[in-house]
């Protein structure tokens, strides 16, 4: 399928923005990686990517505003989704007690549910990455159940901890390091999800998967004293659906 109803404007000096008119969608997602890419290979710009837009920044133009134009609508009419390589899944191991998840006793109560419930809720969906953004690192997913969309906190937390797994709106995250945020924290994972000292510093990218693992409050304790010896990375697989 071609995603060509879009939308192309100029976004201040040598920015520009181009919107699809389309509900995200793990196939527009493919598409718009495979855009992005095509993109590079004819304009010199720092491009990235949202839900359903792509946002090209200090570029270096050569022509009229209807060339520029003319030169995306080529690009995009020509383009053809990435499937060649095969998505992976990072399994994260998340732990859900009380005593890690600092929101968990407000959040069952907001949504009338018990942990078990919560527990089956998250751990079920595979969530797909659709683009990193926020904090550097952090793995903007999509997938969680209906069930345990919240509205975000009315006032938010000066510091969430690294690794904090947490729900806010529609969306289900990890904090990669220390920050203020809103969301309702309910769980932990001692996995590093982003060091700069690695070769390649973020474990994922858009596309991949995330499959939360639930393990008990003496598992993460264990793999918290594994990580004090280095990053401790999710086991990573090739999904084959």
């Amino acid at each position: 399928m071609h995603y060509l109803d879009i939308r192309i404007f100029k976004m201040g000096d040598y920015s520009w923005g181009i919107q699809w008119q389309y509900k995200p969608s793990r196939e527009l997602l493919q598409f718009l990686l495979a855009v992005k890419e095509n993109l590079s290979k004819t304009f010199v710009a720092e491009i990235i990517h949202t839900y359903t837009e792509i946002l090209l920044k200090n570029v270096e133009e050569e022509g009229s505003e209807k060339d520029i134009k003319d030169r995306f609508r080529e690009i995009i009419n020509s383009t053809h989704p990435l499937l060649s390589e095969k998505p992976r899944i990072h399994r994260i191991p998340v732990c859900y007690d009380p005593l890690l998840g600092d929101d968990i006793e407000s959040f069952l109560k907001a949504k009338s549910l018990t942990l078990a419930q919560l527990i089956e809720m998250h751990t079920q969906p595979l969530y797909t990455v659709y683009f990193m953004g926020f904090l550097p690192g952090f793995p903007y997913l999509e997938g969680l159940d209906k069930r345990l969309q919240i509205d975000r906190k009315a006032i938010p937390l000066q510091k969430v901890r690294r690794g904090s797994v947490a729900i806010g709106g529609k969306q289900t995250g990890i904090y990669p390091q220390d920050s203020p945020g809103g969301w309702y924290i309910i769980g932990h994972t001692p996995v590093t999800l982003f060091d700069v000292t690695r070769k390649i510093p973020s474990i994922c990218n858009a596309g991949d998967y995330i499959k939360f693992d639930v393990i008990t409050l003496q598992e993460h304790q264990f793999l918290v004293e594994k990580a004090l010896c280095g990053n401790l990375a999710p086991t990573t697989e090739v999904y084959e659906g």
